[in-house]
């Protein structure tokens, strides 16, 4: 017999849509189109948290910084938080 498995949030992350700065004083630096987003979802409470952008970070660390916050802070904030649905972010 297999253990029930229940999903309790999700995270969506929009990787944006942008173009290389190629001359000029701002060479290198990106022009957004669509900027990069994440936004974490809790089924058991029903909030919603976005992070706080750094437009300096690279989108990788940025998420990483994210779901690590929200592993180790959405649980304490959570009103229906049990040990298994803070793990499953």
């Amino acid at each position: 017999m297999t253990a029930r498995q229940q999903v309790t949030g999700a995270l969506f992350v929009v990787l944006g849509e942008g173009r290389e700065i190629k001359h000029g004083a701002r060479a290198g630096q990106i022009r957004w189109t669509q900027m990069p987003e994440a936004r974490f979802e809790c089924l058991l409470c029903q909030t919603a948290e976005t992070p706080i952008v750094r437009p300096s970070e690279p989108i990788p660390a940025a998420v990483a910084r994210f779901i690590a916050h929200i592993r180790t802070t959405h649980q304490a904030v959570c009103t229906a938080a049990t040990t298994e649905g803070a793990r499953a972010a």
